[in-house]
């Protein structure tokens, strides 16, 4: 009988440790950062670079009254599936879609009682989304991709990104959030992950965010405690720059000013106030553990603060300035706009930087072809083309992808390239 009670106290010891390893692991977005740090010493740079950027746009920004004007940002949700339960409904992904428009607009039903001692912090962060209704190429789209995999599940290492490993190949990252939703099961209970703006230049192809199949959305394959869509909010945060609450670190810093100085990662649902006059030096009203930056159930993260909306608009306007001019959510319906897509052809691509240009325009049509790497930025230009084949030579420029714009003067068609040597 007392090697009986011996097991089973054992038994509950492991079911114990399981449980935690399982909560400490529903965002991996810092353990993936991490592991990427290890194979690439240099992303730490690219991120201390990042965080200048940012601190810059903020104090350059922080008293504008347009600072943070309403940006709308197209999404395109990725289904992987190996059965019918995980490949979710529409309607499922539309409730997703209107939960961040809630939670990023301080429209959510639960948000805190103008009582509450944290409720002058929180703040509609001027932040929408919206199915894409436009793909890369101009064409319509209702903003969801399904994929069947042979793969089972997937353990949140990013084959879930790429079409060559059993996954679905991103959309053009600059101008679009890609949300892949995925049975994520293999990851010892990761929830979600996400990658931070300071990638996107060097890691284009992985740039998104990646959900289980059991936590987006309130509807559907939704599984409390995590059935409120509030892990897409959390990791969309992460995409747009913000961290966890505790700074990844005892006391550590998550680079807001009004967010409270927080011990831990906190789970379940606290009571408030929680961990008051904390060594890390919370007040009297303790952490702010209700922030969507932090670990506990859905039911009990409600708000982001108006130095996380201001951090998420840096983003917006540094890195991911691509986005201010997405045409991802406009409707393309002129006969004119396809046709000029239809027009130009590029090839060889990807080559060594030497690509060619066909294109079938009316006579005496001009049209200024421009260069733009992935941040945005302009690097050459052509005006007034009129004769084709044209050539363009980038092969001075390093590996890696790049867009071409074409302007006919009336409609702007961009095409993705590809240099490799």
């Amino acid at each position: 009988m007392k090697n009986l009670y011996k097991c089973f106290l054992l038994g509950l010891a492991i079911l114990f440790c399981l449980h935690t390893q399982a909560q400490r692991n529903k965002c991996a977005t810092m353990q993936v950062l991490e592991q990427r740090m290890k194979k690439d010493p240099s992303i730490q740079l690219r991120m201390q670079q990042s965080e200048i950027k940012t601190q810059k746009w903020i104090s350059a920004n922080r008293n504008a009254k347009k600072a943070q004007k309403l940006v709308s940002i197209p999404v395109v949700v990725h289904v992987i599936y190996n059965n019918a339960t995980q490949n979710i409904s529409t309607a499922q992904i539309q409730s997703q879609i209107d939960i961040l428009n809630d939670d990023f607009g301080l429209l959510n039903s639960d948000s805190l009682d103008y009582s509450h001692p944290f409720w002058q912090y929180t703040a509609d962060t001027e932040i929408e989304f919206c199915l894409a209704t436009r793909d890369p190429n101009g064409k319509a789209t209702s903003g969801i991709t399904r994929t069947y995999t042979d793969s089972l599940s997937f353990a949140g290492d990013g084959y879930e990104k790429y079409t060559s490993t059993g996954g679905k190949d991103n959309w053009d990252p600059t101008k679009y959030l890609n949300l892949w939703v995925c049975d994520l099961s293999a990851s010892n209970g990761t929830l979600g992950y996400a990658s931070f703006p300071s990638d996107l230049d060097s890691n284009p192809d992985e740039d998104g965010v990646v959900i289980n199949y059991t936590a987006f959305g309130n509807i559907g394959t939704a599984t409390a405690p995590n059935d409120l869509g509030r892990t897409a909010t959390h990791e969309v945060g992460h995409w747009l720059n913000l961290r966890h609450i505790w700074g990844d670190s005892t006391c550590g810093d998550d680079f807001v000013a009004d967010t409270e100085p927080a011990e831990k990662d906190n789970y379940g649902c606290p009571i408030f106030p929680h961990n008051a006059n904390s060594n890390c030096g919370s007040g009297a009203d303790g952490e702010m553990y209700m922030n969507y930056m932090d670990y506990v159930d859905d039911t009990c993260m409600v708000m982001f603060t108006t130095d996380q909306g201001m951090r998420m608009h840096a983003a917006l306007n540094v890195e991911r300035a691509g986005l201010l001019t997405s045409l991802g959510c406009s409707i393309s319906s002129t006969i004119n706009e396809v046709l000029l897509e239809n027009t130009f052809d590029i090839y060889p691509n990807p080559n060594n930087g030497n690509f060619i240009i066909n294109a079938q325009l009316t006579k005496n049509e001009v049209v200024s072809i421009t260069l733009y790497n992935l941040l945005g930025s302009k690097i050459q230009q052509y005006d007034n083309v009129s004769t084709y084949p044209f050539l363009m030579s980038l092969n001075d420029l390093p590996n890696g992808s790049y867009f071409i714009k074409f302007n006919n003067g009336n409609y702007t068609i961009t095409k993705k390239v590809f240099i490799s040597k």
